[in-house]
């Protein structure tokens, strides 16, 4: 049985219990994360599930799905830009824990508890945000006048014009 996402939780004895959150986190509780939209307004819809693997390590797995808004980089109006974050996490007790984990597993140190599972979520989505979001070409205001100003720098091809070097042709080097 899922219970709504709480902002703090024993991870550890909830991977224990093999737990699981399902519900909606407000963008406006994530201030990091507000940081890199246009607008606060909407929610991330979470669903995660902690328990233990074959090793008997606690683990975090979810994911987080936003439409969120994001400014345009070329033409910098806000569009609407959906995003997905999966995550895996093993929940660590110490930061001992990290030496001699391989270079492809996600871990966390569990230094607070209750631990905020607004703050995981706001960090996986943080790092999953595009870096340069831009509309389609053909939403873009922007597309349009980037079109006819790359057309405008394109050198044109008159050929009754003289290149500089025709000059050079009628020079003599005398020896």
């Amino acid at each position: 049985m899922s219970k709504a996402i709480p902002e703090h939780a024993d991870l550890m004895r909830a991977a224990r219990q093999n737990g699981h959150y399902s519900g909606a986190i407000s963008i406006a509780r994530m201030p990091r994360f507000a940081e890199y939209l246009a607008s606060r307004e909407g929610q991330v819809d979470v669903d995660i599930r902690l328990g233990t693997d074959e090793h008997n390590q606690a683990f975090l797995q979810g994911t987080a799905n936003a439409r969120v808004q994001v400014l345009c980089q070329r033409c910098m109006q806000p569009m609407w830009h959906d995003m997905q974050a999966s995550f895996r996490l093993l929940l660590l007790d110490s930061e001992y824990q990290l030496e001699g984990l391989q270079d492809d597993v996600d871990a966390i140190v569990l230094n607070e508890v209750p631990t905020s599972l607004y703050n995981i979520v706001e960090d996986e989505l943080i790092l999953g945000i595009t870096l340069v979001p831009m509309h389609d070409e053909a939403q873009c205001d922007a597309a349009s006048y980037m079109h006819d100003e790359h057309q405008s720098r394109e050198p044109a091809l008159d050929e009754d014009k003289v290149s500089p070097f025709t000059v050079l042709k009628d020079l003599k080097i005398d020896g």
